[in-house]
């Protein structure tokens, strides 16, 4: 049995540590329009509801980042 660990090519290293960077700006763009979501906006509020979207298009267009560089480059 081969316990030595797996090592990974210098450049799957680099794809992969740049998605992670990609899914943890996701992460923290999705949990901001989620405290934001979590309130109850009134109509007067609109200011609100416009960063809200603002989160949400931003966790969105990073989460497409990170799979297209998956498709691209699949580790």
């Amino acid at each position: 049995m081969n316990t030595r660990p797996l090592t990974m090519p210098p450049v799957q290293r680099a794809l992969l540590r740049e998605f992670e960077r990609l899914h943890e700006e996701w992460r923290m763009a999705s949990e901001a329009a989620d405290a934001i979501e979590c309130t109850r906006l009134c109509p007067q509020e609109m200011e609100e509801a416009q960063r809200l979207l603002e989160y949400r298009l931003a966790a969105d267009r990073v989460h497409q980042k990170a799979m297209q560089l998956l498709r691209d480059t699949p580790i």
